[in-house]
């Protein structure tokens, strides 16, 4: 019998004989140091302990998910924003029907100035607690037991999240948002200018509109309802762009004088004739004509209540309420031609006057109860830009009338000659205008010729004032032009 100690074995036994009996073999390996076995040992321990209570902990939701009681729903569920976990079913049916209560008594569409409150009950909205509390109740206790573990695991650390089924009335929701967008919505501005009391240029800057989507404002407050919230942002849909740009108003707007002209109202002493080209000037100053678009004098200063002054009408020379507006009209029509625009209407007077040429007056007259037609200086603003037509009276004694616009490259020449002066025929006059567009003459004629009469002497009647008027070829009508000498048969 083999006598085997207590470090023996055949190991030992095996590497003894090694040693005596085969001593060409390689030397064993050498024995693991005792202190590394020893830090091995510890954390195989660690591990085995960590194993047995994550068995535990799987064997306790096990436990849960396959014996939980009828009544509970399992923690971590969560319906909207009410936490129904541990509830029964009745207990969180009541509880979410609470919370739908209070948050759906009032529905806000958009916030701030554009915000709309409407209750809930106007929209016809109602939620199904019993069908979000039954899908609560299946958290944990639907499909087999690895399915009702997870369902458990995931509920109790990572939440879970039912949604609250809600519906309302579509037709009431869209009257809502109709009437919403009336406010809502906002036509574009185009950019615009303003003219100052001095005659500056303000330019007022283009605004976007915008328009309320309403079908994507439905599908959000479809979204709102879902997630227990009383708050709908309202969506807006492509915005509606201004068709006249700032750029384009900057680079349009008028600010250079185009055309002006001046004439002296100093020869008539008349305060009354001041007074009445006040108005008239004040009437059509600041006037803004877009491109295309016509003047009319006579629209401008046809309603204003004049007072009596020195008129050169009927043939003659008399007194009469407004007098002093036909300088007004015949220094803007100047003005207006040297601009170089299109005049569309320009009557001359019978007679020469004496604060502008021959051939370059135009008169006016807003028809009287006798039957006289009504005669107007017209004008259309025949560049591709706005014009600003300003015109005023001065305390030096001159009526200034200026047109301002964007450089059109024209330049304009105007003159007037007498063709003849004829006791028995009258006075002629030819006017002429020669336009220069870019260095190229494009234009360059008669634009009108006509014959005045003599001016006959005022009524003895009337009032009289000093006066510096050329008299022409005096106050006598030789060849009775005027017809002023007629004796009635």
């Amino acid at each position: 019998m083999k006598e085997i100690s207590k470090k023996g074995g055949p190991g030992a036994t095996r590497k003894f004989g090694r040693d005596r009996s085969k001593a060409n073999e390689r030397p064993p390996r050498a024995s693991r140091p005792r202190g590394r076995k020893s830090r091995n040992y510890a954390l195989r321990r660690g591990l085995a302990v960590a194993a047995v209570a994550a068995g535990v902990l799987v064997v306790g939701f096990v436990a849960l998910a396959l014996f939980s009681g009828d009544d509970g729903i399992q923690r971590g569920v969560r319906i909207g924003d009410v936490d129904v976990g541990g509830m029964s079913r009745g207990e969180a049916r009541a509880a979410v029907e609470r919370n739908a209560a209070g948050t759906f008594e009032e529905i806000s569409f958009g916030k701030g100035p554009d915000a709309l409150t409407v209750g809930g009950d106007k929209l016809g909205v109602e939620v199904n607690a019993e069908a979000a509390v039954d899908e609560a109740y299946s958290v944990g206790r639907g499909g087999g037991p690895l399915q009702k573990i997870s369902n458990s695991f995931g509920s109790s650390f990572g939440g879970t999240q039912v949604d609250l089924e809600a519906s309302y009335d579509e037709q009431a929701a869209r009257g809502v948002l109709d009437g919403l967008a009336e406010d809502f919505d906002r036509q574009p501005q185009d950019a615009t200018f303003s003219v100052t009391d001095n005659g500056g240029v303000q330019v007022k800057e283009a605004e976007n509109g915008r328009v309320l989507d309403k079908e994507a404002t439905l599908a959000n407050l479809d979204g709102a309802l879902g997630n227990m919230s009383g708050r709908v942002p309202l969506a807006e849909g492509p915005v509606p762009k201004p068709e006249i740009t700032t750029a384009e108003i900057q680079a349009s707007k008028p600010e250079k004088v185009i055309g002006e002209y001046q004439t002296d109202f100093r020869w008539d002493s008349n305060p009354n004739r001041k007074e009445n080209m006040k108005l008239a000037a004040g009437a059509v100053n600041n006037t803004v004509l877009g491109p295309g678009e016509t003047f009319s004098f006579n629209d401008l200063a046809s309603s204003l209540e004049y007072k009596e002054a020195k008129t050169f009408s009927d043939g003659g020379v008399g007194i009469a309420n407004g007098g002093g507006l036909c300088q007004v009209s015949s220094t803007l029509y100047m003005a207006a031609q040297y601009a170089g625009l299109d005049i569309v209407e320009r009557h001359p007077h019978y007679a020469v006057l004496p604060y502008i040429k021959p051939g370059f007056d135009a008169t006016v007259w807003f028809g009287d109860e006798y039957g006289y037609g009504v005669q107007d200086m017209k004008f259309e603003n025949s560049t591709d830009a706005p014009i600003l037509i300003r015109e005023w009276v001065d305390e030096k004694g001159f009526l200034n009338a200026q047109i301002l616009g964007q450089p059109t490259g024209k330049e304009v020449e105007m003159s007037t000659e007498k063709i003849f002066e004829d006791t028995t025929r009258g006075i002629r006059w030819d006017t002429y205008k020669k336009v220069t567009e870019n260095g190229e003459v494009t234009y360059d004629d008669r634009i009108h010729t006509y014959t005045y009469s003599y001016n006959p002497p005022p009524p003895e009647d009337g009032p009289h004032y000093d006066t510096a008027a050329p008299r022409v070829a005096g106050w006598s009508d030789p060849g009775n032009t005027t017809g002023w000498a007629e004796v009635p048969e």
